[in-house]
C-alpha cells in the first residue's frame, strides 16, 4: 500500500475538492486507514466515484463508508405554514436559487433529516427525493416517521377515480420544475401528488416511476394508469402522464407550461410513448 497511498492520497483529496467547489459544503470525508477506506460521504453519487478510486489504486482495499442520504433518520423537517423546498444544491448568498428537487407542503410526510450543516440541512424527502433545507426556511422539527419507502407493493387498495380527482383538480396550474403544488409541478410532482392523494407514496422523478408496476399493451390502457415517454425534442427528456381514458391524458407539460388534458394522439405529437404502467393496489382489469 504505501507506494500507492501518496496516488490514493491525491485522487480523494481530488474527489473532495470538487465536492466543495460543487456544494459549497464538506460533503466528502474519507480517510485511509490500515486496512481500507473510512468515513462518509454526501449522497450514494459520490460513494460510487470513492469506489472506482478504490478499485483502480487499491481494489483489496476494505470499505467502511456511511452514505449519509442513506442513514437512519431520527427527526424529520414538517412543512409548516408554507412549501418546504428542497434544493438540488445549498444556496448562499448571491449565488441565486438553485433547481427545487421537491417540495412539500404542509400535511405532507416529512422529508428525514440525514446531514446537519452551519447553514443547511441534507434531507430525503419522501420518494427517496435527496436535496438540502435551507436553516433559515420554516419548518417544524419532530420525530422522524417510519422510512416511506418509494413505490406501491404493499400499498393499500386505492381507487383510480380519486387519483383522477386529484390529478385534474390541477388543471391550469403552471408548469415548475422540482414542484409539487404550491406555485405549480412538474410532470413526476403531479403524479406523485395525485397518488399521494389516496395514501400511496410514489418515486419522485419521472425515470423511476416508469419502472413500477406491470407493464399493459396499449389496448389495455384504462384510467391511471402511467404513460411514460420522452420528448420527441433533440433533449429526450424524460416524462410521464396519467391516463384518464384510453384516448385521453392529463400531464404537467413543460412545453406549454401547465398542468393539461388533452387527446393521447396530441399528446403523441410532442412525446414518444415508452411504457405504460399499471400500479399494484387498483381494481382488476374490470375497471
Amino acid at each position: 500500500m504505501s507506494g500507492r497511498r501518496p496516488a490514493l492520497e491525491a485522487a480523494l483529496a481530488h474527489l473532495a475538492a470538487e465536492a466543495r467547489a460543487r456544494y459549497g459544503l464538506p460533503l466528502i470525508r474519507v480517510r485511509i486507514s490500515p486496512a481500507g477506506l473510512v468515513g462518509s460521504v454526501g449522497i450514494p453519487a459520490q460513494l460510487t466515484a470513492v469506489e472506482r478510486i478504490r478499485a483502480e489504486l487499491w481494489p483489496e482495499a476494505q470499505r467502511r463508508i456511511l452514505v449519509l442520504a442513506e442513514r437512519r433518520a431520527r427527526v424529520a423537517l414538517h412543512a409548516e405554514g408554507s412549501a418546504l423546498r428542497v434544493r438540488r444544491r445549498p444556496g448562499f448568498p448571491g449565488g441565486g436559487e438553485p433547481e427545487l428537487t421537491t417540495e412539500l407542503l404542509p400535511g405532507d410526510p416529512p422529508a428525514a433529516l440525514v446531514g446537519a450543516f452551519p447553514s443547511h440541512f441534507l434531507v430525503r424527502a419522501p420518494g427517496e427525493a435527496v436535496g438540502w433545507v435551507e436553516r433559515s426556511a420554516t419548518y417544524r422539527l419532530g420525530p422522524a416517521e417510519r422510512r416511506l419507502e418509494p413505490g406501491v407493493d404493499g400499498a393499500p387498495e386505492w381507487e383510480p377515480g380519486a387519483v383522477l380527482e386529484a390529478a385534474l383538480s390541477q388543471l391550469g396550474r403552471p408548469y415548475v420544475w422540482g414542484g409539487t403544488g404550491s406555485e405549480g409541478m412538474d410532470c413526476s410532482g403531479l403524479i406523485w401528488r395525485s397518488f399521494l392523494s389516496v395514501g400511496v407514496v410514489l418515486p419522485r422523478n419521472s425515470r423511476a416511476q416508469r419502472l413500477l408496476g406491470t407493464r399493459l399493451r396499449r389496448s389495455e390502457l384504462a384510467p391511471a394508469d402511467l404513460v411514460a415517454a420522452v420528448s420527441l425534442g433533440p433533449a429526450r427528456r424524460s416524462h410521464v402522464a396519467l391516463a384518464i381514458s384510453p384516448e385521453e391524458v392529463v400531464h404537467a407539460c413543460s412545453e406549454l407550461m401547465a398542468v393539461r388534458r388533452e387527446k393521447l394522439e396530441d399528446f403523441e405529437r410532442r412525446y414518444r410513448v415508452i411504457t405504460i404502467r399499471r400500479l399494484p393496489g387498483a381494481p382488476g382489469p374490470s375497471r
